[in-house]
């Protein structure tokens, strides 16, 4: 084992690497990788000495070959209790084996009319000339598709105000003023967050027991939690209450969260790009001919595919995959101490010129003669290996419907520039504000 330290800043006292790590962790990244290489050593006040990893071959050593020498952090379990996304060793694979029942191929192509069904209703309420912000307007469009679907309790389009305050909620325990500080300091932050997880448990509780006695009628649901609770019942699965509560916290923030800033950042940068727009539109014209899309559709859009591939690596929904070190492991040929916090930078290697032509330029065209696949791990919206988004297909799915759905109908203008906001997932800074024009 290699005993060399990963190369640090030059010289930088613990305040000075603090303060940009905090006002711009993305901006840190990049620049971090350019100076010290793809692994790098920091410190900050609140944290301590980390680690940064933004290669693909560090990728891939973190989560796939040797991904027993890291695990999740505190962070993840106090997020997302026990869950899929924080659980480890057997109690993680038996989780995971249990949602599999359920995210499987054909399972998910089974919602593609109620997604479009959903969509529609959302997008209807809109009229040519209005001001709306995009954020808010792909946030509903996501939450109201993954409960509709995956836990089949459709949302009022006009209500359900404090459950989606809630799982939007979710993001602020990792808001960057309280990162830095200890996980007791009750920061107004982490109070919304705990109000939020308490409204979500309060729902999901609610639902599970409306499938339990379902179950008992012989009532079998299609949803997730009818999953879940047939599992447990029929099939003598080992799931708590308290892990499939758990679950749906997690699915909710993982499950709309992600998909609605995927689709936030695709429609702007449509907007910017007219180009690119006039071909999109032009495909759903040839494609769809006025028609809703349908899962046949799915297949024929290409270009729509690559606005997704392409947002995906620009801007990443997951901008770091945050891990602790679980033993003494060596990366890039330099030593890692254990127990030590691991930020794997999505951001940063999605903007390396050793792997992407114009990096900071938003070209789907790249992925004309290229696909995610081809790109290895030097692309990792989605993480890899085992720990893999579970729901990586169900994204993909619903982001190609849902931009067709308001791409046959709408075009969206930016009303202002773009700016970010990184919290655990990639935040816009304000609504991202557009004008609705029809087609």
């Amino acid at each position: 084992m290699s005993t060399r330290r990963p190369p640090a800043p030059d010289n930088l006292p613990v305040l000075r690497e603090t303060v940009p790590f905090m006002t711009d962790p993305l901006g840190t990244a990049c620049t971090v990788r350019e100076e010290c290489g793809p692994v790098a050593r920091l410190s900050a006040l609140g944290l301590g000495e980390f680690y940064t990893v933004a290669s693909p071959d560090g990728f891939e050593q973190v989560l796939v070959e040797d991904r027993d020498a890291f695990r999740k952090s505190e962070g993840f379990r106090l997020q997302f209790g026990e869950s899929v996304l924080s659980t480890e060793g057997e109690q993680w694979e038996h989780q995971r084996e249990a949602l599999e029942e359920f995210f499987y191929p054909a399972k998910i192509r089974s919602y593609v009319d109620r997604m479009v069904e959903l969509t529609e209703r959302r997008v209807d309420r809109w009229t040519a000339g209005e001001r709306l912000s995009l954020h808010r307007a792909m946030s509903d469009a996501a939450l109201e598709n993954f409960f509709g679907t995956v836990f089949d309790r459709p949302l009022d389009p006009d209500g359900d105000a404090t459950l989606r305050r809630a799982a939007s909620d979710l993001n602020l325990w990792f808001k960057p003023t309280s990162f830095l500080l200890p996980n007791w300091v009750p920061t107004p932050a982490r109070r919304r967050f705990f109000d939020a997880v308490g409204t979500l448990e309060d729902e999901a509780r609610r639902l599970l027991r409306e499938r339990e006695r379902a179950h008992e009628r012989g009532e079998a649901g299609e949803d997730l939690l009818s999953t879940l609770v047939e599992l447990r019942e029929d099939r003598d699965a080992d799931l708590s209450d308290r892990e499939i509560v758990d679950q749906m916290l997690a699915l909710t923030f993982a499950g709309h969260d992600t998909t609605a800033l995927l689709l936030t950042y695709a429609l702007h940068q449509l907007g910017q790009h007219d180009a690119v727009r006039d071909r999109f539109h032009g495909e759903l014209a040839a494609v769809l001919g006025g028609d809703r899309p349908t899962l046949a559709d799915v297949r024929e859009l290409a270009v729509t595919r690559r606005v997704i591939d392409e947002t995906l690596r620009a801007f990443p929904p997951i901008h770091t995959i945050p891990r602790e070190t679980a033993r003494a492991v060596t990366v890039g040929g330099y030593r890692l101490a254990p127990d030590t916090r691991t930020h794997l930078s999505v951001w940063a290697l999605h903007r390396d010129p050793q792997h992407w032509a114009a990096p900071d330029e938003w070209r789907p065209a790249r992925w004309r003669d290229t696909s995610p696949g081809e790109a290895g791990f030097a692309f990792a919206p989605f993480g890899a290996g085992p720990r893999a988004c579970l729901g990586r297909r169900f994204a993909r799915l619903e982001a190609t419907l849902v931009l067709a759905t308001i791409g046959r109908r709408y075009r969206l203008d930016p009303a202002g520039g773009l700016s970010l906001d990184p919290m655990s997932t990639l935040q816009p800074a304000d609504g991202v504000p557009v004008i609705v024009r029809e087609r």
